[in-house]
């Protein structure tokens, strides 16, 4: 009897959870009512609090609650193997556990989505910026790009004279995101970013052996970023993470909200550092359309062209960013990028990691608009 009002007393939260969760997949399918509801009433409000409970600690919050999460799911195995050892020939209790398990992993699907999740089924940000984003870019069009950002490199570069990488301060880049993103809230109101919560990474290495530079936590709502990365990186790199605070969770629309902060900003460091970024994945585009025709004479021509069109200084620079992540690549635990890349894939992100460089598509668009622009003040 005690066992029946148990499960009855279950029911009601069973099924409450159940509908929660078939309304998640439900509205997930549904792009314009996640960027209407879920956006603007439930991630935006939970992530705000998040930033405001955790952006004063001086401290990544974020890493140490993946350290407590996974020590107490290890004690939890334990005592579970140590309480239930004598069950495990029991065929009725590995169902039981069974159903207990996927129970577990539906709650933590619904956790996710809600803080998280759903905004890899929002609406681009395509019809808030009034562009029109094009479905692929061509061979040529990389190259024209990767020209215009060499002459773009050098000149920028040269103003900024004799610049030491290494005398920038996390603290001071941070600062200036911070001021670019609040520029930009006078012409576009939903980059709004308020209460920030950007911190340096408590344990660095640990992205050598899982590989990222930065990354948001959802549970705690921090930007959380490498402090040993080039200080060339930082800018571009921090604008990403605080993009994905503001709800932009696929990569390459991150990747163009830290473009257009970049690339408008008056700061030189700013600008700089966005051109390095745009330069590798544009090159990169141009070359692997060469590599995949097999033209390896070509592909040897165009690198030693940019090579030398690029001034030393600018070179000396994508050398030491180049090195950093060479000696760290052989240290990355072997399957962390293909997990990764089937998260991106499950969340809607067909390409996957080689969607990071889907951002070109979005530059052509916006720069198209901006050359538009001109010509009609003309």
């Amino acid at each position: 009897m005690s066992h029946q009002v148990k499960i009855s007393e279950k029911m009601p939260w069973n099924f409450a959870l159940y509908l929660l969760g078939l309304i998640i997949i439900g509205i997930s399918y549904w792009p314009s009512a996640v960027t209407a509801i879920y956006g603007p009433y439930i991630f935006r409000p939970i992530s705000q609090f998040l930033r405001i409970l955790f952006g004063r600690i001086p401290f990544s919050m974020g890493e140490i609650a993946y350290i407590i999460i996974v020590i107490l799911l290890i004690f939890r195995l334990l005592r579970w193997v140590f309480s239930q050892k004598h069950n495990f020939h029991s065929l009725q209790f590995w169902k039981l556990q069974t159903v207990h398990f996927l129970n577990g992993v539906f709650v933590l699907f619904i956790v996710f989505e809600l803080v998280w999740g759903l905004n890899y089924q929002k609406m681009d940000p395509s019809k808030d910026f009034n562009l029109k984003v094009p479905l692929a870019y061509t061979d040529h069009q990389m190259d024209s790009l990767s020209l215009l950002l060499i002459n773009k490199l050098n000149l920028t570069r040269s103003k900024l004279g004799h610049l030491d990488p290494k005398k920038l301060h996390f603290e001071s880049i941070l600062t200036q995101n911070e001021l670019e993103f609040a520029k930009k809230t006078q012409k576009w109101s939903f980059l709004k970013y308020g209460h920030s919560s950007v911190k340096m990474s408590f344990f660095p290495n640990w992205g050598d052996y899982i590989g990222y530079t930065a990354f948001y936590q959802p549970l705690t709502g921090e930007a959380i970023v490498r402090g040993d990365l080039p200080k060339l990186t930082m800018p571009f790199t921090m604008s990403h993470e605080m993009a994905h605070q503001l709800g932009y969770a696929s990569e390459d629309q991150a990747n163009f909200i830290a473009y257009v902060i970049g690339s408008e900003s008056d700061d030189l460091l700013f600008n700089y550092s966005t051109q390095l970024q745009l330069f590798t994945y544009a090159q990169y585009a141009h070359l692997n359309f060469i590599a995949k025709r097999g033209d390896f004479e070509l592909y040897k021509q165009v690198v030693e062209r940019n090579k030398k069109l690029l001034s030393p200084q600018v070179l000396a620079d994508r050398k030491e960013i180049k090195n950093f992540f060479l000696q760290k690549q052989d240290l990355q635990i072997k399957g962390t990028s293909e997990m990764y890349n089937q998260f991106l894939i499950w969340n809607k992100q067909v390409k996957g990691i080689d969607s990071y460089n889907d951002v070109l598509l979005w530059v052509l668009a916006y720069e198209n608009k901006k050359s538009l622009a001109i010509t009609k003040d003309f």
